[in-house]
């Protein structure tokens, strides 16, 4: 928070929310990368065909298909061998998928099912394979992952835009008016609070506790002990202090 103006008859204040700003602009355009990489590039269902035209040839083909219904295709020629790879994460989470493996490179399926799930579509693989079997079709599905994880990346873009809009916060108090204005202006709000100067009863300061340190704000005390923020967002204890100080000298008002 600064003063941006005194004069003899005027102080205005100005709070720009900039690490609310720092935290939701990141989350906002995270959430929708991953949203958009959720409905056009992940695969919600996939569908393997194999044909053995021959005693000694295996021709197969893998059909992806997004949320949208957008097909990917994809040729497997000369299957050898299905398996299930591990995927482990940072926090020691797992997930699954089948791998092709063929002369001409590895082919993966989905990678999002169970392993109980992996293990039967590979057997159903392995045994075409092995056997003499002239016709093979599996079909796998993660369209509820798929659905859930985006309807997860919308809630979390929603977030990040509210905290990505916090309002800036204008304060002004006048001596000629024997007003105080409060202005709050954003993309998503404008709002203006008016009060006369003798209503104010003091200046207080709110602390909260956060992860890694503890932040403040001002807060005016009108009659009746009701309570105005002038800055939504806790930030440093020096601004605070200080902005109290001036606003308290400005009113000739005894804050201790």
């Amino acid at each position: 928070m600064k003063i941006v103006e005194e004069t003899r008859t005027r102080l205005q204040l100005k709070h720009r929310p900039i690490r609310h700003w720092l935290t939701g602009w990141p989350i906002l355009i995270a959430s929708l990368s991953f949203f958009i990489y959720c409905i056009f590039f992940e695969s919600a269902s996939a569908n393997l065909t194999c044909k053995r035209p021959s005693s000694t040839q295996i021709n197969c083909e893998l059909r992806r298909f997004n949320l949208l219904g957008i097909m990917e295709k994809r040729k497997i020629l000369d299957p050898q061998e299905a398996y299930i790879k591990t995927h482990t994460g940072s926090k020691g989470g797992r997930t699954y998928e089948i791998i092709i493996l063929t002369p001409f490179g590895d082919y993966a399926l989905l990678s999002h099912l169970s392993y109980q799930e992996n293990q039967e579509f590979a057997f159903e693989i392995n045994k075409f394979i092995s056997s003499g079997e002239t016709y093979l079709s599996v079909y796998q599905n993660q369209r509820n992952y798929v659905f859930f994880f985006g309807l997860f990346m919308l809630i979390t873009m929603a977030i990040g835009a509210f905290v990505a809009t916090t309002p800036v916060t204008n304060c002004t108090f006048y001596k000629s008016l024997n007003k105080v204005f409060i202005e709050r202006k954003g993309l998503r709000s404008h709002e203006i609070i008016e009060f006369p100067l003798e209503s104010i009863l003091r200046f207080d300061i709110q602390d909260k506790q956060f992860k890694y340190s503890k932040l403040y704000r001002a807060v005016i005390v009108l009659q009746f002990y009701q309570e105005i923020p002038i800055n939504l967002e806790y930030t440093h204890e020096k601004s605070v202090k200080y902005a109290i100080s001036r606003i308290s000298y400005f009113l000739n008002i005894d804050n201790s």
